[in-house]
């Protein structure tokens, strides 16, 4: 939960590089944007049309159908960062309990081949699930972050949804930023778990965790945080604590997320 929900406040879109040295100041325009899809699907019977454009924090995208699927393309860089192919989704079979090795080498191989220098960047594996959908189906999920300065998670992140069987890519995501915020936190982790029990009172803690982050806290705004998962003792058999974010600098609570 807490990994997908750091992905999730990312614009989980969520993870502008170093890569790229030269960044451009207008937008690159619908009709290069489809190309860039066309480069990114790789079929030429695609049927790629234009729907719209979103200004999420993490980024402005244009956004295109593909036929059987969904390209999210960066207005300004020309990455695409984010597709889903709702065919993958479609395909049948026993999941085989020796597979999951396999599946992860062929997400890996992909996010390889998509995302631009990941080979080359300290990128740690934090996730890695079978999500049932019921009957939408399974699929594996894999999640990259780049993790820098001996712990520091940035939001260079990449997600990888593969079906369990056939090994098709199910849903992309690849967010690459060059990092602009401080790396060192004014606030100590001990000072933020007790800021985040606060957010939960009467709680009676029975696990936590704390992770130094890099988030988009605002549209373009990168800010250090700590992301504080609380696990509390039951109380009418309903789970307590949840997820909090907080300022590493100013130790403001930005969000809390309980659990359901």
């Amino acid at each position: 939960m807490k990994k997908e929900f750091i992905i999730a406040i990312m614009g989980i879109f969520v993870t502008i590089s170093a890569v790229y040295a030269v960044i451009a100041t207008a937008p690159i325009g619908v009709d290069i944007a489809k190309e860039k899809v066309q480069e990114f699907v790789n079929d030429p019977s695609a049927n790629i049309q234009y729907q719209n454009t979103k200004c999420l924090n993490i980024g402005d995208y244009y956004t295109f159908s593909t036929g059987n699927g969904q390209v999210y393309v960066n207005m300004y860089t020309g990455v695409v960062e984010r597709a889903s192919f709702n065919d993958a989704r479609k395909s049948s079979g026993e999941i085989r309990p020796d597979s999951a090795g396999g599946v992860e080498m062929v997400a890996r191989e992909y996010a390889e081949e998509k995302y631009s220098g990941f080979a080359d960047m300290n990128m740690q594996l934090i996730k890695s699930d079978l999500r049932n959908h019921g009957d939408a189906g399974s699929e594996n999920s894999f999640i990259w972050r780049e993790n820098i300065e001996g712990g520091v998670l940035t939001p260079n992140t990449v997600v990888v949804n593969i079906h369990p069987v056939s090994g098709w890519i199910v849903s992309y995501i690849g967010i690459q930023r060059e990092i602009n915020c401080v790396l060192e936190p004014e606030l100590s982790e001990e000072d933020a778990l007790k800021i985040a029990e606060k957010q939960f009172p009467g709680i009676e803690v029975t696990e936590k965790t704390a992770e130094l982050t890099i988030e988009y806290t605002k549209p373009g705004l990168q800010s250090l945080t700590w992301v504080i998962t609380m696990k509390g003792k039951p109380k009418d058999y309903v789970l307590q604590g949840g997820l909090v974010v907080i300022d590493a600098l100013t130790g403001e609570a930005l969000m809390t997320s309980p659990y359901l």
